[in-house]
């Protein structure tokens, strides 16, 4: 009978451990911390196809997407952030933060403009 017992201890330990360790990296899977950032502004680069975003967000953020909706008209900047961590708590301090986005097709003057705000970004 005592044979049973320890692998079931064995596996329970296991199963504890797999759950604690689940829970956290759960958490940051399913509801991420990130920030809608509007994009103030771009740069053109010498190749057509990048365009450089320029935002205002606190220097300790971290891009956590950037990326372009393209038709034959206008291209959608989406950009968000995410602070380092978690449980961080930063002051209200921002500075214009710069975003390397990469188009599909050249610029070629379509019109750019911010997806989360809707608004038309000019250029610099």
């Amino acid at each position: 009978m005592k044979r049973w017992r320890r692998p079931r201890a064995g596996a329970l330990v296991l199963l504890a451990v797999l759950a604690i360790g689940a829970v956290p990296v759960a958490r940051d899977l399913l509801w991420p911390v990130t920030e809608k950032v509007p994009v103030e502004a771009y740069d053109i680069t010498d190749d057509p196809h990048v365009i450089v975003a320029l935002v205002e967000a606190h220097p300790d953020f971290v891009v956590h997407r950037a990326t372009a909706q393209e038709d034959a008209a206008t291209v959608v900047l989406y950009v968000s952030m995410r602070p380092p961590s978690r449980s961080w708590s930063g002051g209200d301090f921002t500075a214009t933060r710069s975003v390397r986005i990469r188009l599909d097709l050249p610029l070629a003057g379509r019109e750019v403009r911010d997806g989360w705000l809707g608004v038309t970004v000019p250029a610099r």
